[in-house]
């Protein structure tokens, strides 16, 4: 099956369409091809978090499905009876043996059987089903060695803990059952939405995706608290206010500017900060506020105060709010570094810098709920868990960091061109205005950015924002990531105190 364009997909998965593919056996398994399969069905659903985890399931599911096929054929080759208790002890070994160093020939005997695999995906109300189907009846050994496997998974914390006890010491499979119950475990998916369906000529495992872990009620609760948290936000400082409505005049000068920013020695000291800054390229130390507000630029102006207001009330009130400046900067730099390696769209490259600063604000209110909160969430999750990520965070909440960032960012009448940045920088295609191209370039930086926080690869990305980009293999995209990595390095004492 080719993947094809996500809208097109999206439509379809979203319509309720059952979206499948075929495999015969491993040499078909293409993992870029899943990956991006895979990626499409959770950026559908806000589900990012689980990307890696739905990939490792998935590919393990169908690695099994597809041993087991090979298996049949080889004691049918064999002329063993795979139902006979005898044959099967005798036989396994064997097949182990032969998958272990005759792997190509396992296939060769694939191609000219009837067995096949099939993975399948349906968007259902309350749920997301994947179904892994083989079209060969379960033995009453494998079928009790995978509810041995679901019953022992409940015991383990982690796969570590599974792999040092050695699960499986036959054929190897029960360990990856342990490990799908832990990945769901730990992703707050509870073991009931774990499946084995049997029949007469069929097996399939049935995986289902809950869209909400808690109560809707009790989501609703702790969504209003995130609004209500909001909303508390003070308004920008009105010297702020006043510089933003003096640059939006038509006939306004630098120095009108400049002479109204120098009554604030704070907001000074920020101007000529960031002028300074690899924000602007690299120039000659400026030393006055005048000079600063000239190579920041009018049409940049603005998007300059309304940072500097942010940064002021969000700094003074979360804890967390280092961890998004940093990552917020270095996806600004690296925004500068890919439009100028691909010289497209060098008209944005000022505006896109900015916005890329501003893009994460909903984060700060996420990680730096109050403990009453939290615990909340913690408490309806009946979760002990307290090295909770993000997007799991987010899961639960019901809400997304770019869903709070833009309820921020429209309190304080942040200008469209950065209200859509916030709002659709983990989802481009969704930006239906004129900001599609500003958008696709901060998702595409953000996700260069987080690549050492194992947030992302090249398979993740949608394939059409890699093309526009002329990004055509996992090669390049990887050296492009090493090239920005190095020059990002090259500044990293220039920004840590630029918005702390």
């Amino acid at each position: 099956m080719s993947i094809p364009p996500l809208m097109t997909f999206q439509e379809d998965f979203l319509s309720g369409k059952l979206i499948t593919k075929e495999y015969v056996h491993f040499s078909e398994i293409d993992c870029p091809e899943l990956d991006i399969w895979i990626g499409r069905v959770v950026r559908s659903i806000s589900l990012e978090f689980l990307h890696e985890i739905l990939f490792t399931i998935l590919s393990e599911l169908l690695v099994n499905g597809c041993k087991a096929n090979g298996k049949r054929v080889f004691f049918s080759e064999q002329g063993l009876d795979l139902w006979n208790e005898k044959d099967y002890a005798r036989g396994i070994s064997l097949y182990k043996d032969e998958f272990g160093h005759h792997r190509k020939r396992v296939f060769s005997s694939l191609e000219k059987s009837n067995y096949s695999i099939s993975l399948s995906t349906m968007y259902k109300e309350d749920f997301i089903e994947f179904r892994v189907c083989n079209n060969a009846k379960i033995l009453p050994e494998e079928k009790n060695r995978i509810v041995r496997r679901v019953q022992a998974s409940t015991k383990y914390k982690n796969i570590n803990d599974a792999y040092r006890e050695s699960v499986d010491n036959e054929e190897s499979s029960g360990l990856g059952i342990v490990l799908i119950h832990i990945l769901l475990r730990n992703s707050g998916i509870p073991n009931q939405f774990f499946e084995l369906v049997t029949g007469e000529d069929y097996t399939e495992v049935i995986i289902r995706i809950p869209k909400q872990l808690i109560p809707k009620d009790s989501q609703s609760r702790i969504k209003d608290l995130l609004i209500r948290e909001v909303n508390s936000l003070p308004p920008l400082p009105a010297q702020i206010n006043k510089l933003i409505m003096i640059a939006k005049k038509k006939d306004v000068t630098f120095q009108e500017i400049a002479t109204e920013a120098e009554k604030d020695p704070a907001i000074s000291a920020e101007i000529i900060k960031i002028a300074n800054s690899p924000l602007f390229g690299v120039h000659k130390s400026i030393v006055s506020v005048f000079e600063g507000v000239k190579r920041i630029g009018l049409k940049n102006l603005e998007s300059i105060f309304l940072t500097l207001g942010a940064k002021k009330i969000l700094n003074s009130r979360y804890a967390k709010q280092v961890l998004v400046w940093t990552h917020s900067f270095k996806t600004s730099m690296y925004v500068k570094f890919l439009l100028e390696e691909k010289r497209k769209h060098i008209q944005l490259l000022e505006t896109a810098t900015i916005a890329a600063l501003l893009h994460d604000l909903g984060r700060m209110v996420l990680l730096s709920l109050d403990l009453s909160q939290v615990n909340q969430i913690r408490v309806l999750r009946s979760d002990d868990n307290t090295e909770i990520s993000e997007w799991v965070e987010e899961y639960t909440v019901g809400t997304t960091h770019s869903e709070i960032g833009y309820l921020i960012s429209d309190k304080w009448h942040f200008p469209d061109e950065i209200l859509d940045v916030i709002r659709f920088h983990h989802k481009p295609w969704q930006c239906k205005s004129r900001n599609n191209i500003l958008c696709q370039i901060i998702y595409l930086a953000d996700i260069l950015a987080n690549i050492g926080k194992g947030k992302g690869n090249y398979f993740t990305v949608e394939p059409e924002v890699l093309d526009y980009f002329e990004i055509h293999s996992e090669k390049e995209f990887r050296e492009m990531q090493d090239r920005f990595k190095v020059k990002f390095e090259e500044h990293r004492e220039e920004y840590q105190n630029l918005f702390i």
